[in-house]
């Protein structure tokens, strides 16, 4: 499986402000920077930093040496890359204190694509590669028919929202990566979720993947629906945030990972990505993403949410004492094997064993006051196959054998 990202190259120049200029507002930068950029290019990197081989195809312009080095040192396929003789697409970014921006783009050579460069760039891919789009450059409406005969999937991000977008076959789109802005755009609801839901019912091929910022990401394929909690972070820039994500995400299906792992690895990367500044520089790498994200999971349960999820850890034990597993508890609640027990004890003060032994001595107890049941249906319902083992965890937790304890009580 090929991975082709047929996108933008810019040269981006950001402006530090100390908000974002308001209309009619002129304001005084305190830095200016300049990087590689774009949503192709972005997205390129952060698929190549995912572990995924791909390779970008666009047109850049007479100043875009600075691109083609960008995308050559972090591993990406150039040959299909066209050289113009015109001035490169930039964009104007202004970034303020709190890591907010505003962005403005020229197209420039990004405009320039044509279609037979289209026809010679898929005469190498067929079915099965993947194509990843998104709307910084023209010829989308040919470039999408021309992959989906080819039998490609095909994953469009959907950005920048302008009315040539409607103008798509969105039935000849396979995944489709967008914020609530550009869902809420593209398909009418009152919000991202509605919206997701309204292009499920008219497009039931189409498999949606919402990023919602600190409320996290969502993933939709007709009745399953996955969420995906933000992991919290200082943010310094968000430019890069969507397209690291969208870079993770594709990687992630490349290499076949279970849709939750991949916006797991997706979310961590976007996180680590806002507290760096610039775009494809502060795009992390998957090894940096691996050996963080279980600490990032730990450190995103705050102070206040700790007595929810406890409460929400309490619930799901409860429910299921008689086959709780650290495997089935971390799938229930987006996190990983590894970092389950630290979530565990950071709201519970106990590890994952003595935590569900505690439940199940709380249920048990419980059991003997109000009910007539007999001890040894007492000890199936909470989970317990050994009656000698119950009884004297039993009487370590309560200083009492079970009879003894329903006695008093």
């Amino acid at each position: 499986m090929k991975i082709l990202n047929f996108g933008s190259c810019n040269i981006d120049y950001v402006y530090r402000l100390h908000h974002i200029a308001a209309p009619g507002e002129t304001q005084k930068s305190d830095d200016l920077q300049t990087f590689a950029g774009g949503k192709g290019l972005n997205q390129s990197v952060a698929i190549a930093k995912a572990g995924g081989r791909v390779c970008h195809a666009g047109c850049i312009g007479t100043d875009g040496d600075m691109l083609l080095h960008t995308l050559q040192e972090n591993a990406v396929d150039t040959a299909l890359l066209q050289r113009m003789p015109q001035k490169n697409g930039h964009a104007m970014i202004q970034v303020s204190e709190t890591g907010e921006n505003a962005i403005i783009v020229y197209p420039g050579t990004n405009a320039m694509i044509r279609e037979d460069y289209v026809d010679a760039v898929l005469s190498d891919f067929s079915k099965g590669d993947i194509l990843v789009l998104q709307n910084e450059i023209n010829c989308l409406s040919y470039i999408l028919s021309c992959a989906h005969q080819r039998g490609m999937t095909v994953i469009l991000n959907p950005s920048p929202i302008q009315d040539a977008l409607r103008s798509l076959d969105f039935h000849k789109i396979s995944y489709m990566v967008l914020n609530e802005i550009e869902a809420v755009a593209l398909f009418g609801g009152d919000d991202a979720q509605s919206s997701a839901a309204i292009a499920a019912e008219q497009y039931p091929n189409l498999r949606i993947v919402l990023t919602l910022g600190e409320n996290g990401s969502v993933y939709r394929e007709g009745s399953v629906v996955w969420h995906q909690n933000a992991f919290r972070v200082k943010a310094v820039d968000t430019t890069a945030a969507g397209d690291t994500f969208m870079g993770y995400f594709v990687a992630g299906l490349a290499k076949g990972q279970p849709i939750p792992e991949i916006l797991r690895l997706a979310s961590a990367a976007a996180a680590m990505a806002v507290s760096k500044e610039g775009a494809a520089p502060s795009i992390p790498y998957l090894h940096d993403v691996e050996c963080a994200v279980d600490t990032m999971e730990e450190a995103a349960v705050r102070v206040d949410d700790i007595a929810v999820m406890r409460q929400k850890l309490e619930k799901y034990v409860s429910e299921h004492l008689k086959d709780v597993t650290l495997k089935g508890l971390a799938k229930h609640f987006n996190y990983s094997y590894f970092s389950a027990p630290g979530l565990i004890k950071k709201c519970t003060g106990l590890g994952f064993t003595p935590y569900v032994q505690s439940v199940r001595m709380a249920r048990a107890a419980k059991l003997l006051r109000e009910s007539d049941l007999a001890v040894a249906e007492i000890i199936e319902q909470v989970g317990y196959q050994n009656d000698s083992f119950f009884r004297r965890k039993f009487k370590e937790a309560y200083g009492k054998t079970p009879a003894q304890y329903r006695k008093k009580h």
